[in-house]
């Protein structure tokens, strides 16, 4: 019935998922990387930096049925010092892939305005990737997998208005539960 903290500092965690060896993978605003905590307290840097530039402030991480890590790095971060700490993005915002086995990072997509959370369909063959930011509209689009790559890239959900989706499961039925909330407009 005690309470207590994690992990001290957190470095503005956000999003957090397991890995296929059941250890915590943070997204970190404020160091602007994504990091495992192993068994006995040690924190691994999984990836910071991208074509040798930083990345911007990960935001939401899921892990693949084939062990590999995506995540998201949108602005929200370093916009100001609230979430993390104001800062210049040296890289378009992204989703990225952490390669299960090599530890490789590749970008997967760079054409959304504020990718935020994102989750696979039960099977593993569908990424569904929420665009927070978008105008006129925010939505959830969903995307084929094919191993490393991603293809047919379809909307999903249209938040028709104010508004933003948020962070994103998917259950073992393959229904999507999301957040969603006022983005003051």
């Amino acid at each position: 019935g005690v309470v207590g903290d994690f992990r001290h500092p957190s470095n503005n965690a956000n999003g957090h998922v397991r890995d296929a060896a059941g250890r915590l993978v943070s997204c970190e605003h404020l160091t602007r990387r994504i990091t495992r905590t192993e068994y006995d307290g040690r924190v691994t840097v999984l990836a910071d930096r991208y074509a040798g530039k930083r990345l911007n402030s990960p935001n939401d991480i899921t892990c693949a049925p084939d062990g590999s890590l995506w995540f998201s790095d949108p602005l929200f971060g370093i916009l100001s010092d609230f979430e993390g700490e104001k800062a210049l993005s040296e890289l378009a915002q992204g989703v990225y892939r952490i390669d299960g086995t090599t530890g490789d990072l590749t970008l997967q997509l760079d054409d959304l305005n504020g990718p935020n959370g994102l989750a696979f369909s039960p099977d593993g063959q569908v990424l569904y990737v929420i665009e927070s930011r978008a105008r006129p509209h925010r939505c959830i689009w969903a995307y084929d997998v094919h191993g490393a790559r991603l293809s047919n890239k379809r909307l999903l959900v249209d938040a028709g208005g104010p508004g933003a989706f948020d962070g994103m499961a998917v259950d073992v039925q393959g229904n999507l539960w999301c957040g969603f909330g006022s983005d003051g407009s």
